[in-house]
């Protein structure tokens, strides 16, 4: 084991917290942070030593789509909704499996518009069903400001995360199973939580459907999406 809890907990008093564009110099060499663009609160660090500029001569970074040849945005969007919509108008359940962070809040925005723009949709209920992500959207209904340009824009008339057709669940036990239904639920990789437990649930009908993205490893959402 590299390290401990005890570790963890020696290192917190280290930790000093800056903002964004904030300059610190420690022993001559200086840096700020911006923000990355990948979740709401990523940051890169610009480095300078005596006026020059650091530029790495290895650069490691997370590759998750590094051999992926990725469709047009609005092909994939409308590949999503039509799934979706496909699958409940069948009279099925939706299950979509996704991160708690960045990937939740996109694709809950993709959905409640979706739903603003089809009237027969809006009685079939669509529950966000990740704890994390419930925590995650107070962040989001609150730093308008670092989101892109169209949020910003429609935050003069209303939050974007403010859903009108989507809600939280908080367990299966809450969970009325009446009719058709969209459940996003974490952990993206189904294997545990309320992702898994619905999966379960509705996996041996075959007018539901299971909306995967990536999965690692040895798990039941690797294993189904392929």
């Amino acid at each position: 084991m590299l390290y401990d809890e005890q570790d963890i907990l020696r290192s917190m008093d280290k930790i000093e917290v800056i903002d964004f564009h904030q300059t610190l110099e420690v022993n001559g060499i200086r840096f700020w942070c911006y923000t990355a663009g990948h979740v709401l609160g990523a940051a890169m660090f610009m480095v300078d030593i005596a006026g020059v500029r650091f530029s790495p001569d290895i650069c490691i970074i997370e590759s998750t789509y590094g051999v992926q040849l990725h469709q047009p945005r609005n092909v994939r969007e409308k590949r999503f909704t039509d799934v979706i919509h496909s699958t409940i108008s069948q009279g099925g359940h939706v299950l979509i499996p996704a991160f708690s962070l960045g990937r939740a809040q996109e694709l809950l925005l993709i959905l409640d518009e979706y739903w603003s723009n089809h009237p027969e949709l809006h009685n079939i209920p669509i529950y966000y069903a990740s704890p994390l992500a419930k925590r995650c959207m107070a962040v989001y209904q609150t730093y308008i400001n670092s989101m892109n340009e169209s949020i910003r824009n429609q935050f003069a008339n209303s939050n974007a995360f403010d859903f009108k057709h989507i809600s939280p669940l908080n367990s299966i036990e809450n969970f009325n199973d009446v009719g058709p239904s969209a459940v996003m639920a974490s952990p993206s990789g189904l294997q545990s939580g309320l992702s898994r437990q619905l999966f379960e649930m509705w996996f041996s009908d075959k007018k539901n459907a299971c909306y995967t993205w990536v999965c690692r490893g040895s798990n039941v959402g690797k294993n189904h999406h392929q």
